[in-house]
């Protein structure tokens, strides 16, 4: 059930004469990190971009999808800022190229939008995580109506699979104790999730608003963009604060009032409804027994990709910390009166 692959195989001259001859990129180049597909920034300030090499099972449609959601987000003033496709000297947003193994691959230029990453800020403050939960619900707010046929996909991330994926990939955990963490967090969401799903809203998300997918000015007080659609789904909706409110706990000593000020961003603009709010911490234990379990997954498949590790271990200490707290405890944490 894997959707995980080898990255494009380009090396450094051949993305810098691919990206010049099909889009007209020129100037210094430099590799950005990427799960699954290539990643470069090229340009001088002011005028840079990022050129994207897509893996080769990543549809053009699924890119094209993204596209249409980047208008949709500027012609709504969703974000401050909006990652716009640059045209081809072909005149198209997306090309076609060719590996030296004969894989095809989309490519791809996206406006560079300047900013810090959420990930840079060791200790981030309510008021911003207050803003990310506001920015994402006008993201929402901004795809209500958006549907497109690209996003009817199998996604290891999806949710709606989340025990599929626990069940296939915790055999590959690396101890008892891990796999008894996950498995506690299974049993509780069969009994608490599965009743009540029929109840929760569906809508087109983001669907991985992580601290690396979240661009903020330079004084860290105000969010400018959430990147990276390549997760986008529909799905259930109380699902994107819950996913940034998961990220936002990572590596910090009181997790659960980061993730609160996310959430309550997200209620100004977009109240969440009973059902939600009662099964938010369920779905935010299952985003992180997902990760832990589908790095373990791609880690066997890609011993040399270290960009999967960056959040292994403060996952596990995170899930350990949750363990031990009662969901109802939890519910006046994440949503205080």
């Amino acid at each position: 059930m894997s959707d995980s692959c080898a990255l494009p195989e380009f090396d450094l001259p051949q993305v810098g004469d691919i990206a010049r001859r099909l889009f007209g990129l020129t100037g210094p180049i430099k590799k950005l990190d990427g799960e699954r597909d290539l990643n470069y920034l090229i340009g001088e300030p002011g005028r840079r971009h990022v050129f994207k090499i897509a893996n080769e099972r990543e549809s053009p449609a699924l890119l094209e999808c993204q596209h249409q959601v980047f208008q949709r987000l500027m012609e709504t003033r969703a974000f401050p800022r909006v990652a716009t496709a640059r045209a081809s000297l072909n005149g198209n947003s997306i090309e076609i190229l060719r590996s030296n193994s004969g894989t095809e691959h989309a490519c791809r230029a996206l406006a560079f939008i300047e900013g810090r990453l959420l990930a840079d800020i060791a200790k981030p403050c309510p008021e911003l995580l207050t803003d990310l939960g506001l920015t994402l619900a006008r993201l929402d707010r901004a795809l209500e109506s958006f549907t497109h046929p690209a996003l009817e996909r199998p996604l290891l991330w999806r949710m709606d699979n989340a025990l599929e994926v626990l069940e296939s990939f915790t055999p590959l955990l690396a101890s008892d104790r891990q796999r008894e963490i996950v498995e506690y967090f299974a049993s509780r969401y069969r009994a608490r999730v599965l009743p009540r799903r029929q109840a929760l809203r569906r809508a087109v998300i983001h669907n991985d608003a992580n601290r690396a997918n979240v661009l903020v000015n330079e004084a860290g007080s105000e969010v400018l963009s959430v990147i990276d659609f390549g997760d986008m789904i529909e799905s259930w909706l109380v699902l994107e604060p819950v996913i940034a409110a998961t990220y936002v706990m990572l590596d910090q000593a009181e997790p659960l009032p980061l993730a609160a000020a996310v959430l309550r961003g997200y209620q100004r603009e977009l109240p969440l409804r009973a059902a939600e709010i009662e099964l938010a911490f369920d779905f935010i234990c299952m985003r992180l027994c997902t990760s832990v379990c589908i790095n373990a997954h791609q880690s066997a498949l890609e011993p040399a990709n270290e960009y999967l590790n960056v959040d292994v271990k403060p996952a596990w200490e995170l899930l350990v910390y949750l363990r031990d707290i009662d969901p109802a405890d939890a519910r006046g944490l994440l949503f205080p009166v």
